[in-house]
């Protein structure tokens, strides 16, 4: 999933990478059959801490209600789009050549950043099914600085006004999602839709503006207690469980587990901010899982085309098959962002590239009013 660069509101955090880790292992060992029978919750994970990590961007960059959007969404589709791109183009070669049915059409859709509202439409993506939550995001990217901006602006000198209103937007995209199931909406379209998803994304970003109101009254956000530590423990473990139970009902899913992932989410960030030094915090910044968090975006574009044409040809209901189609995985992703993504992302910080000249003085060049 598409998240920049862990980062919280006074730094970099490598645990936060720990989290993306657990996320994408979660979704890809789901969608191999290898345990986590909900392992699906992995999306929900990513959405509350790419909403808690965006927002932490934007606050850094537009503290005072203006920014420079063009800057932003240069940089995030320098992040996003050459991985995405060759995805695509992957997945439209290998259904013609499989004849899995489909791809096209999802790329279309995919390519418009929509493809969420295609599925909840019972669309068929083909190989591209998975981008559904990739297009919630980029909506999300698209709407939110502008919005951020202008609560910034309204709340002026207090803090506490921008919590509360965008505590207020968590809460009413929680009342839209209970709206739908009162009002007899299909499931598809509840699950795909980027409004009752926004609560995932809106407490991450909500957690973000607190943590900086906090920071801007002289305050530590989150003690480096062992009760922070043993919280997060706690945390990671309950989203483990989780994972592993099954829920049969998709209304108990989405009314039931969503709110509870991301409260678990959200007390595991804020361990991971914290000045603790506790074990999860240990084991989250670890290297290997470090590593695994910063190809994770990879890790979830690659892993489902390559499941799904192993399923496909071989089934996936052995582990001979499993483990081919992780292995292959496990090599595509680090090509991928060592070929593909890297050079990109390398654009963002060379101050002597042109583009890297314009991305410098965006800042001054072009800053816009929310």
């Amino acid at each position: 999933m598409p998240v920049e660069r862990s980062t919280a509101v006074g730094g970099y955090v490598a645990p936060l990478d720990g989290i993306r880790a657990v996320a994408a292992v979660m979704v890809v060992l789901f969608h191999a059959q290898v345990g986590f029978v909900s392992g699906d919750l992995g999306v929900d994970i990513f959405f509350v801490l790419s909403g808690f990590l965006i927002t932490g961007i934007l606050l850094r960059s537009g503290g005072d209600g203006h920014m420079s959007y063009r800057r932003f969404y240069v940089r995030r589709a320098l992040r996003l789009l050459p991985a995405y791109f060759a995805v695509l183009a992957f997945s439209v070669v290998a259904d013609f050549v499989w004849n899995s049915g489909g791809t096209l059409k999802g790329a279309v859709f995919s390519l418009a950043y929509v493809s969420n509202w295609a599925a909840g439409q019972e669309i068929g993506l083909g190989l591209l099914a998975h981008t559904w939550s990739l297009s919630i995001e980029e909506q999300f990217y698209l709407v939110w600085p502008l919005l951020l901006m202008w609560l910034i602006r309204r709340a002026g000198s207090r803090a506490d006004r921008l919590v509360v209103s965008v505590a207020v937007l968590v809460a009413l995209t929680l009342v839209a999602t209970v709206l739908c199931w009162v009002l007899g909406l299909s499931v598809g379209f509840t699950w795909n839709s980027t409004f009752c998803r926004g609560s995932q994304l809106l407490a991450g970003a909500l957690l973000a503006v607190w943590v900086t109101a906090r920071h801007a009254e002289g305050h530590h956000a989150v003690p480096g207690s062992a009760a922070v530590g043993t919280t997060g423990l706690l945390s990671l473990l309950g989203l483990v469980a989780v994972s592993w139970m099954s829920w049969e009902d998709p209304w108990v899913t989405i009314l039931v587990r969503w709110p509870l992932v991301t409260i678990l989410t959200v007390a595991l960030i804020v361990c991971c901010i914290s000045p603790s030094r506790q074990l999860v915090n240990r084991m989250l910044g670890s290297r290997p899982m470090v590593a695994t968090g910063r190809v994770s975006y990879g890790l979830y574009l690659w892993h489902f085309p390559v499941l799904v044409l192993v399923d496909s040809t071989l089934g996936l209901n052995t582990w001979g098959p499993r483990l081919l189609g992780l292995a292959i995985t496990a090599v595509i992703v680090p090509m991928s962002y060592r070929y593909i993504e890297r050079p990109f992302l390398a654009l963002k910080t060379e101050p002597g590239t042109p583009l890297g000249r314009a991305l410098r003085l965006a800042p001054e060049s072009a800053r816009v009013r929310a």
